[in-house]
């Protein structure tokens, strides 16, 4: 399945009530060309990475140059990504090869998040959805990956483990999607989601991620699931506890995506910017979808 940008937004909305409530507001939202009119607003900008950044592993039209810029003018960035697939020394190495200059205490992913998790879970052996490449055993717990013998032949290994934890929906099965939901129904355990994405833009269109096999769970089971990322606290607490030295006001969170960067951006207090060009809702009436969502940012521009 190759998802489109309104199936994605149409699936957000279905999941609104295990998202977290947006707080009132009376914005009506500034249309600009880039970033570059507001620049002198702020002084701290938190990127979302796949659709303003870059689309798989192409970086977007003027994102490299616009850091650049910003960092040129002793403005502080930080990048605050969903993504868990690669381990943190990887995923910032990706971003510099693609031109971006950050440095690994400018990103922030929910991977990072959950390995920070983990550490209080000393006791606990993982069954994770990822591929072999995801370096999986890197994390600090007792794992093995789910693959095609854990939820056929050896079933019982899946059954035995203590959690789950859904890192990386790369290679990712309808076969093992069922393997998981079938062992939660013979016995329910926790189930920790690293990235709680529906979508993220490739080079080619969108891709399923870890939240949308998540919410499948929750549907099917009705468990309760743990997620890391945004539009959850978690993320956007270590995002301003990074940023501490420059007021909550003097922030401006840079997303595609409504439900996720918006709405996460919203409630911790940040001023926020939607981009439109790429991403999460390419080619849709970006006002049809802020009045059906009721999730307003502060900027709305083609890109950064």
């Amino acid at each position: 399945m190759t998802p489109s940008t309104l199936w994605a937004f149409e699936a957000y909305q279905r999941i609104r009530s295990r998202l977290p409530k947006p707080v009132a507001t009376t914005v009506r939202p500034q249309r600009v060309p880039s970033l570059a009119a507001i620049t002198d607003r702020f002084d701290g900008f938190i990127f979302d990475a796949f659709g303003v950044l870059n689309a798989g592993n192409i970086a977007l039209p003027t994102a490299v140059a616009r850091l650049h810029d910003l960092q040129s003018m002793g403005k502080h960035c930080l990048v605050l990504s969903n993504a868990a697939s690669a381990p943190q020394q990887e995923l910032v190495q990706k971003y510099r090869n693609l031109g971006f200059p950050i440095t690994p205490d400018q990103l922030i992913s929910s991977r990072m998040l959950v390995n920070d998790a983990l550490t209080s879970e000393p006791e606990r052996t993982w069954a994770i959805m990822a591929p072999a490449w995801a370096h999986a055993d890197q994390l600090p717990c007792r794992s093995f990956i789910i693959a095609d013998l854990t939820v056929t032949a050896n079933r019982d290994r899946l059954d035995n483990a203590d959690a789950i934890l859904m890192l990386s929906a790369q290679g990712w099965t309808e076969e093992l999607q069922q393997g998981l939901v079938d062992s939660l129904h013979r016995r329910p355990r926790p189930v920790w989601v690293a990235n709680p994405d529906l979508v993220a833009p490739r080079e080619t269109g969108l891709s399923l991620e870890p939240g949308h096999f998540a919410h499948h769970l929750i549907d099917a089971i009705g468990l309760d699931a743990v997620f890391f990322g945004k539009p959850f606290n978690n993320a956007f607490d270590a995002a301003k506890k990074r940023l501490a030295h420059i007021p909550t006001s003097r922030l401006l969170m840079v997303g595609d995506t409504l439900h996720t960067d918006i709405l996460g951006g919203r409630n911790s207090g940040i001023s926020t910017m939607l981009v439109t060009a790429h991403g999460a809702l390419q080619g849709l009436d970006v006002n049809a979808c802020l009045e059906a969502s009721g999730i307003v940012p502060d900027f709305i521009g083609p890109e950064i």
